[in-house]
């Protein structure tokens, strides 16, 4: 990955300078646990370490973890056995970040990129915020592209069982590698290389096929901890007619604008506008099978869920931005081209740069615009519950893998989101104080815990039943010295009889 003589080698260096900034205070951010599923993945990872199977431990009643396929916290359970430490657990995202830059480089050669072209693609999509945020805590994404890169640079060489282990690793990673399955296939039958397209269906069916036989025989129909929450959350097996339309015309306008807010975070209608313009224009000047093709069917995948699907973007974004440079390189005015290239990769930069204060400041660089929870409070609030609680205490928090980790008490979330109704009809329905009661009697839950959680849409909603049952006499605040208000720990009054 060395530039070309004609290469802009002073704006490339002063951009990996800056990244490698950026990368570095965001993966010596001691927080871990802030976004659900990074908790999630590490809670599966320590139960593997331990010996206690592929599971979710976090919860009163462990239950086999059959929502997220086990690739990447099998490999987060090998690091654990070395050290439990933030950075060291952050290491593997972040190296496969790094190395999924390096394979999108040589990916986009591939597919015809010039050099200078392809530094600018991959300089912008490292600069993305939600590209940093990714690599540098314990989301799979990273290992996900890293993997869908290696099988696509190895299925256009003709390598197709190397190609199929990769796309098989991938989908083991996240089920969203089925589309690049299907791609690959497609691709080779178009080609008329059906002994290939065999031979690639064969290396990834041998790897995920155990996987979703394992599943199937586990599953424990968890409303939110098991594969089940995604039959509930697709317009293909859930949802009425007028429901499935509101999420499809909801995520098309959400994919158009995915670019824009993965490098600046922020989104607009008329970015929206102009990226349906741009890449109908694009694909209509120039296009090409592989990786349109597995583009396509990606989105078309992500149109599917009840969910904002910006945040899946990302392991496609190089991809995505090759659709509309490969129509480019061929205009008048090269310059002006690689000026606008320019205004986005410094765009992200400067999204980038502006986060970390509050990266400094609260232990955590942000997911989105909003200001994040302050890790180090967090820590007072862990450090008061292992202090002062019963080791077999059950707590109810937001986010309950995070408190589980770092208190070593049983934790539930007490609710189960409702994407239909947190991001396309919002309502107050969405965690109400009855399910909350519910939860707290089934489980014996002994305290609740509120924290901002500035990043989920649900919040608002569980702080509403929360503080509802603690004017109903359920909960009772316990003082917590030191502690922000923001920051609470409610104590379950007993029913009397």
């Amino acid at each position: 990955m060395t530039p070309t003589k004609g290469a802009p080698r002073v704006l490339i260096a002063v951009s990996c300078a800056v990244l490698a900034v950026v990368y570095a205070v965001a993966w010596f951010a001691p927080s871990i646990g802030l976004f659900h599923d990074d908790g999630v993945y590490l809670v599966s990872a320590e139960s593997l370490a331990t010996g206690h199977g592929y599971a979710i431990d976090s919860l009163p009643v462990p239950i086999p973890q059959t929502k997220y396929p086990p690739a990447f916290p099998v490999l987060l359970a090998a690091v654990t056995l070395v050290s439990r430490q933030p950075q060291w657990l952050k290491l593997l995202p972040l190296l496969c970040t790094f190395g999924w830059l390096a394979l999108s480089y040589r990916l986009l050669r591939r597919l015809g990129a010039g050099s200078v072209g392809a530094w600018l693609l991959v300089l912008i999509t490292a600069a993305s915020p939600m590209v940093v945020f990714l690599g540098t805590n314990l989301m799979s994404e990273p290992l996900f592209a890293l993997l869908s890169a290696a099988a696509l640079l190895l299925m256009l060489d003709e390598h197709a069982f190397p190609a199929g282990v990769c796309a098989g690793l991938a989908t083991l990673t996240r089920s969203a590698g089925a589309p690049l399955i299907l791609a690959c296939v497609v691709v080779f039958l178009l080609r008329r290389r059906f002994r290939g397209a065999a031979v690639f269906a064969g290396g990834a069916i041998l790897l995920v096929a155990p996987w979703f036989g394992w599943a199937q025989a586990h599953a424990s129909n968890h409303p939110y901890y098991s594969g089940a929450s995604y039959a509930a959350t697709s317009i293909l097996t859930s949802l009425q007619p007028a429901e499935k339309l509101a999420v499809l015309g909801a995520n098309v306008v959400f994919l158009l604008s995915s670019p824009f807010v993965l490098l600046s975070g922020i989104g607009s209608l008329y970015a929206v506008i102009a990226t349906a313009l741009l890449f109908g224009w694009s694909v209509y000047r120039r296009r090409q099978l592989m990786p349109d093709l597995f583009v396509a069917l990606y989105c078309l995948m992500l149109l599917c869920w009840a969910g904002p699907p910006q945040r899946f973007i990302a392991p496609v974004l190089p991809l995505v931005l090759w659709i509309v440079w490969r129509a480019l390189q061929s205009v008048k005015g090269q310059l002006a081209v690689m000026a606008i290239a320019a205004i986005l990769g410094v765009t992200a930069i400067v999204a980038d740069l502006s986060r970390l204060p509050d990266t400094l400041r609260y232990g955590q660089f942000p997911s989105s615009t909003r200001e994040p929870s302050d890790w180090h409070q967090l820590e007072r609030v862990f450090a008061f519950i292992r202090g002062n609680t019963a080791p077999d205490a059950v707590i109810l928090a937001n986010l309950d893998p995070m408190f589980y980790l770092n208190t070593g008490r049983k934790a539930i979330r007490g609710f189960f989101p409702d994407g239909y109704k947190l991001y396309y009809a919002p309502s107050d329905s969405v965690v109400t104080p009855d399910l909350l009661m519910h939860q707290i009697a089934e489980n014996g839950v002994s305290y609740v815990a509120l924290t901002p959680d500035r990043d989920f849409a649900e919040s608002p909603a569980y702080h509403r039943a929360v503080e509802a049952l603690e004017r109903g006499g359920v909960l009772e605040a316990v003082a917590m010295p030191g502690v922000s208000g923001e920051y609470r720990l409610l104590r379950t009054v007993p029913l009397r009889p």
